[in-house]
């Protein structure tokens, strides 16, 4: 019937590889030129070989095997700046174990701190890139370029919302050329003028007009008349994707998993379910941990634990049972900021309690009385980033009057979380703000990716400079 409708795709894999490829020869030069000592041979066997050229072609060729393995994400329709960033880190770091990998078996020898500062610049000058052929690509979208021409079976509810979420953004590249269904045209739900015929018409529409992909948002029941198109579309290369009425009964975003040829709906996504981004977020969480615990926190203990021993009486730490991931109680530690009492492990902090000290105040007011949270992070009981673990009392009071609470314990507890950084930090005097901070510890886990954390990160940072109104 027609061919494939896969060029752009290809085209726009073709130009973003072929400029990262200069990217890379460009960055390779100037480091080259810049640290001529950092490479040399110990091979007998390349003394009459230019051990440049022998660099040049693994790192090519390194770079051409990690674009293949890892691919791009800027074919896709919608495009996210975190699904970019992390292709992009995964192909540096593949492209760093071939090329180490290949001159090391060659007996070329290559300054691995040279190598890392190159993989650095690498990355960030393909990231750079990557966001600029973003913008580039949506302009041209928006512009008419690279559209797919596509048709929705069905002309209920799903259907409209589905025709407005294709046309909502005119840089996803959707032209949308009409609706297909059997039911009258009272019961329509989307505009009368956008519905082109029967589902019988289909077929002879689709020839006519070059169809590229076609959604079935057919309501439940009436399903099974779509049968004989995507069995026309499969034979005509066109893609037909099914369009689940699930908002009927769930009224949020859900995934979709299979046991063999079984389909299985989440009711709600969890990244970190996926075990190679529970590997990242794990060794993230391991690497900084290790380095604040042998570099900073030594300074801290001296500083802060002189000062806490000499003002109040009392331990320099502080240890308190907290609930967990998946409910499970573990020891949360934290430098001391009370005077010893009676109330620390069900009474929260408020302003002006008078059981925190002079120097207490200071470091709940900046934070640093967590920072011996860092050995529960080593430890593996809390990570970096994730919901703030709550004292026993509370997880049982709170389980008890908020709505899906305990869902927040689906993730490893954190030092800080979306709910700090947005916020929801310190005391909550209301059952309303409780709610709000487990709704966003929720939205966290539904949401997780690497470059999250490192926001997180950062704004955390940024409060504790500029101060905190609820850190007391």
């Amino acid at each position: 019937m027609k061919n494939f409708h896969d060029y752009d795709s290809i085209y726009i894999k073709a130009i973003v590889a072929i400029v990262e490829i200069m990217i890379l020869n460009a960055v390779a030069l100037l480091s080259i030129e810049l640290f001529p000592q950092a490479i040399r041979t110990y091979s007998k066997h390349l003394t009459n070989v230019e051990p440049m050229r022998a660099v040049f072609v693994t790192i090519n060729m390194a770079y051409l095997l990690a674009f293949s393995w890892v691919g791009v994400v800027l074919d896709k329709r919608t495009v996210y700046v975190d699904k970019i960033l992390n292709k992009v880190m995964r192909m540096s770091v593949l492209f760093f174990i071939c090329t180490f990998t290949v001159l090391y078996l060659i007996k070329i020898y290559i300054s691995v701190t040279f190598l890392i500062c190159t993989c650095l610049t690498l990355f960030a000058a393909w990231a750079c890139w990557r966001m600029l052929a973003r913008l580039i690509l949506k302009l041209y979208r928006s512009h008419g370029g690279n559209n797919k021409r596509v048709i929705i079976l069905g002309s209920g509810n799903v259907a409209n919302e589905l025709h407005s979420q294709l046309i909502s953004n005119i840089s996803y590249g959707y032209k949308f050329l009409g609706y297909f269904d059997n039911i009258p045209q009272e019961e329509y739900k989307v505009d009368a003028e956008m519905v082109k015929g029967r589902i019988d018409d289909v077929a002879k529409f689709c020839e006519e007009n070059d169809v590229e992909e076609i959604f079935c948002a057919l309501p439940a029941g009436n399903d099974r008349a779509a049968l004989p198109v995507i069995n026309f579309a499969e034979n005509n290369c066109i893609r037909c994707y099914i369009v689940p009425d699930f908002k009927r009964f769930i009224k949020k975003k859900v995934s979709l998993s299979f046991i063999e040829d079984i389909p299985l709906v989440s009711l709600r996504s969890e990244p970190l379910m996926n075990f190679s981004n529970r590997i990242a977020k794990r060794l993230f969480d391991i690497v900084f941990s290790g380095l604040f615990l042998i570099t900073i926190f030594p300074i801290l203990f001296i500083v802060l634990g002189a000062i806490i021993k000499f003002t109040s009486k009392g331990p320099i730490f502080f240890k308190q049972k907290r609930t967990g991931e998946n409910g499970e109680d573990f020891y949360c530690y934290k430098f001391r900021s009370m005077q010893n009492n009676k109330d620390a492990d069900s009474k929260q902090a408020t302003k002006g309690d008078a059981r925190v000290t002079p120097i207490g105040a200071f470091m709940r007011k900046t934070n640093l009385d967590e920072m011996p949270q860092f050995i529960n992070v080593l430890i593996g009981n809390m990570s970096i980033v994730g919901p703030r673990p709550h004292m026993l009392k509370h997880t049982k009071e709170y389980s008890e009057l908020i709505d899906k609470y305990m869902i927040r314990h689906l993730a490893k507890p954190g030092i800080t979380g979306w709910a700090q950084v947005t916020g929801f930090r310190g005391e909550t005097q209301t059952l309303e703000e409780m709610e709000g901070r487990v709704k966003r510890d929720v939205w966290y886990i539904e949401n997780w990716t690497f470059w999250l954390d490192i926001k997180i990160i950062f704004l955390t940072v940024y409060n504790m400079i500029h101060g905190e109104e609820k850190a007391y």
